[in-house]
């Protein structure tokens, strides 16, 4: 698969935005992933592991919903409260990231942000939330709002809440 060319957006300079089009084939960004998921837990989130294209990045833990196996995975967030907020963006590719449609099959999870781990829910975020929440995560992070622009899909965002006890 062949990713749609998507423009460069005003807000970023133009060598930032070409090596992130050049990682942003399906294969490219599956192995960026493992070897980040690697680094941040190698170094609780240290050094260039939590932050990632200008926002943080957390660690979430999801169950596999066709293996049934743990799966981890680098993702950007907003923090709410004691709330963390993920956007299945995917860099505007045509498929949602693997780790959004597993919590959309098991909403039980965790999160891992710098050496903090946590279990969570995650609650879907639909129609009239979504509209409520959106400007407010694009204005945190564009690129949600720049990617969402070009792509068909509609990104899934997820509300991942503490656990309760």
């Amino acid at each position: 698969m062949v990713a749609k060319a998507i423009p460069k957006p005003d807000f970023m300079e133009q060598a930032e935005w070409d090596i992130l089009m050049t990682t942003r084939e399906p294969e490219i960004i599956k192995a960026g992933a493992r070897a980040h998921v690697k680094l941040y837990l190698d170094t609780d989130g240290g050094g260039t592991s939590y932050t990632t294209q200008g926002a943080p990045t957390l660690l979430l833990g999801t169950t596999g919903r066709r293996s049934g196996v743990e799966q981890i995975a680098p993702a950007n967030f907003m923090q709410r409260g004691d709330d963390v907020i993920v956007v299945g963006s995917i860099a505007g590719l045509d498929r949602h990231p693997h780790w959004a449609l597993n919590l959309d099959a098991n909403s039980e999870a965790w999160v891992q942000v710098k050496a903090k781990r946590w279990p969570v829910t995650a609650h879907r975020v639909l129609a009239g939330e979504r509209a409520e929440l959106w400007p407010r995560l694009t204005e945190y992070f564009p690129l949600w709002g720049h990617f969402q622009k070009y792509c068909d899909r509609e990104f899934l965002v997820f509300v991942l809440s503490p656990k309760e006890a």
